[in-house]
């Protein structure tokens, strides 16, 4: 009786859809710690060591020249952020809250 009519075009739409990356993703770095801002330093600290310790060891084992063609930093950071990507993911479905969830 007493509604308003809400257009829902798809620039809202894409609107409520960033809104809802936003708290999902401030909700899981405040998960990891308290502070957020040291939350996301843990993960760009933890990309950095990833690739520092795969240059150091393609250096060591001598594989760095064999059968890579273009910028090799660029080839680590592919598989890197790949596996990173990957490894969340699975965890965050293994993790995700049930129904009796606050946030529900």
């Amino acid at each position: 009786m007493f509604r308003t009519e809400e257009r829902n075009t798809h620039f809202r739409s894409a609107l409520g859809l960033a809104e809802l990356i936003y708290f999902s993703t401030v909700r899981h770095v405040r998960k990891s710690h308290r502070n957020a801002f040291i939350g996301l330093a843990n993960n760009v600290m933890q990309t950095v060591v990833f690739v520092a310790a795969f240059y150091l060891m393609f250096s060591v084992l001598g594989l760095r020249g064999n059968a890579i063609r273009g910028d090799f930093i660029l080839f680590l950071l592919s598989g890197i952020f790949l596996f990173l990507t990957h490894t969340k993911a699975v965890g965050a479905i293994f993790g995700a809250v049930g129904p009796t969830s606050a946030m529900m």
